[in-house]
């Protein structure tokens, strides 16, 4: 038989429940008696979760302000969503973790999770999901001379992961079925940049999470030169916007907003702003690839670009 190799697609793979070892708080007080465009419109503002560490996406700086790619086009979201609504609406940010962001949906205690969460078929069994802002892939963080280089080499070896996440069950995973022999020892960490101080320390021998994510840790390092992101891709996954289930008001109302801010040109230059050019934001250049920028263009119904049109 041959031996497959390339990324592992996991859309539909790790059938282990997302929800482990999450427990689901009683919703707030008529939190679910009602659409989120309603509570929205009620409440007078949009309640977003975010992650505080996930470099550049979404992060806090030096200055204790949220930053990153995703925290623009949470903004950006917003701000068409609430001239939409003809309403003003402030915008609040609340942290996540992996444990977290899909409970905290369910709950009604947040609106929507904007970040890098993959879709997959378990995770659509309890949340629902916005167009496809976003593809990622997962690598590995280790030292320039650890001798590292391929997923096998992970076999045996100290492995740091956010708990939680997609990573964790996938290497656990493939210490179950053999392919990590030796078994990889799995060590979680509330933080991506608590796993890479662990990392830093020789607490681990690697960290695996979103290959962005690790090149902004690196690039972000006190001796960058010091430490190697490596392929190939454990696997790669399309990103959308976590959502309450079966509300499909307030899913086409996020959707609405996210393509008129790519029909109208907002998403290439929001993007070309934190990726590419000279100096982008993120401190790295990410080329979006066709293929992806043809799925994210492609995805929106003829007249995006009316969206906030009064006949709509």
């Amino acid at each position: 038989m041959m031996k497959k190799s390339g990324p592992r697609w996991c859309s539909l793979a790790l059938g282990g429940a997302i929800l482990a070892g999450a427990v689901l708080a009683p919703p707030p007080s008529g939190a679910l008696a009602q659409g989120v465009v309603e509570r929205v419109l009620e409440r007078g503002s949009i309640v977003i979760g975010t992650r505080e560490a996930a470099v550049p996406y979404a992060y806090i700086d030096a200055g204790g302000n949220w930053v990153g790619w995703a925290m623009d086009l949470n903004k950006a979201l917003h701000e068409i969503i609430a001239t939409k609504l003809g309403a003003e609406l402030d915008i609040e940010f609340k942290p996540v973790t992996a444990q977290t962001r899909i409970p905290l949906i369910v709950n009604g205690s947040l609106d929507w999770v904007l970040g890098t969460t993959g879709q997959t078929v378990k995770r659509e069994e309890v949340v629902d999901f916005a167009l496809v802002h976003n593809a990622v892939c997962v690598k590995k963080l280790v030292g320039i001379d650890s001798g590292i280089e391929t997923t096998e080499d992970l076999a045996g070896k100290r492995v740091g992961v956010n708990q939680g996440s997609v990573e964790e069950r996938l290497i656990a995973a493939m210490n179950a079925s053999g392919e990590l022999s030796p078994p990889a020892e799995v060590i979680t960490f509330d933080k991506h940049s608590s796993g890479f101080i662990a990392l830093s320390q020789g607490k681990t021998d690697a960290h695996v999470t979103l290959d962005d994510t690790l090149i902004g840790l690196m690039i972000r390092s006190p001796e960058p030169e010091t430490w190697a992101v490596r392929g190939p891709d454990i696997f790669c996954i399309n990103s959308g916007i976590i959502l309450p289930e079966n509300d499909s008001d307030w899913r086409d109302m996020v959707n609405g907003a996210l393509c008129y801010f790519i029909a109208t040109g907002g998403y290439d230059a929001l993007y070309a702003e934190w990726f590419l050019g000279d100096q982008p934001k993120a401190g790295y250049r990410r080329v979006l690839s066709e293929p992806l920028r043809n799925l994210i263009h492609g995805q929106c119904p003829f007249g995006s670009e009316t969206f906030l049109d009064s006949s709509n």
